[in-house]
């Protein structure tokens, strides 16, 4: 049952996600065709300027939106879908909470990455204005050469711990939102506004403790002033695997609260 939530979150947010990317792309293009066309002198430079501006302006608002809408997207899936209208259907279905919170958040995490991907390559594309795409990609294979040269077989482990990090960030970044939407919806007035106040309590106490496991990790004698800092192998694997784990707990915090809150609080009222 799970497979078919997925695939329904998919097509509901794909006709809203693939329309926006296929415009950036376009208007990634053109700027970078734009920029690349040298001015034919003052007579042609008011048109040239006038839509090299126009180009850019919708370019950088379309980058925005792509922004705003990851962000409106998950949390309308999540709120709209099981607490709003939709979920006396949604919870009608033989299928258990914590399906449910997976199914949103295995798709928020798909469409922030990338989201991100396409943000990245649409930058880079429009930034290579002297360097081609396959000198570009030259590059990046140079470094990540460079990268394994130095840090050996443990290079392949610390990319795998890099990608779990950031995963496990991304999905605690949305968790957060789900948990503070679960709890100000037990609020019998102004759930939005109790909503936002629980994601700042829930922020506040996730910096705090953030704070004092900073403060009692880099207090180690290598993170002093004064102290040769080489990040060795076994200690970038070593910050990698606390950050994992920082993240790890969290996000199972933030789910089974989640999934508390909808398996034994929920109130479509």
């Amino acid at each position: 049952m799970l497979g078919k939530l997925l695939k329904y979150e998919i097509k509901a947010t794909a006709r809203l996600f693939l329309p926006l990317y296929l415009t950036l792309i376009i208007f990634t293009v053109i700027n970078s065709f734009l920029l690349f066309i040298p001015n034919a002198g003052e007579n042609s430079f008011s048109f040239y300027g006038f839509l090299t501006t126009i180009s850019m302006i919708i370019y950088v608002t379309l980058m925005i939106g792509l922004v705003a809408m990851t962000l409106i997207v998950m949390i309308q899936r999540f709120y709209k879908n099981l607490l709003g209208d939709e979920g006396y259907l949604m919870f009608t279905l033989p299928v258990k909470s914590w399906n449910h919170i997976l199914s949103k958040l295995t798709i928020s995490i798909l469409w922030t990455v990338t989201s991100g991907i396409v943000a990245f390559f649409s930058i880079m594309f429009i930034s290579s204005k002297n360097i081609s795409i396959p000198e570009l990609l030259n590059m990046f294979s140079r470094a990540f050469d460079s990268f394994i040269q130095y840090f050996g077989a443990s290079a392949y482990l610390i990319s795998l711990e890099f990608i779990v990090l950031g995963l496990l960030s991304i999905a605690s970044t949305i968790l957060v939102i789900y948990a503070a939407i679960s709890l100000g919806h037990l609020f019998n007035k102004y759930k939005l506004l109790a909503s936002f106040g629980m994601y700042i309590a829930l922020q506040t106490v996730s910096q705090i403790i953030m704070s004092l496991s900073a403060a009692i990790f880099f207090n180690q004698d290598i993170f002093r002033p004064g102290t040769p800092f080489i990040p060795s192998a076994t200690l970038v694997t070593g910050i990698l695997l606390i950050g994992i784990l920082y993240y790890g707990v969290f996000c199972a915090g933030y789910f089974a609260l989640t999934n508390y809150i909808l398996k034994r609080k929920l109130n479509l009222e």
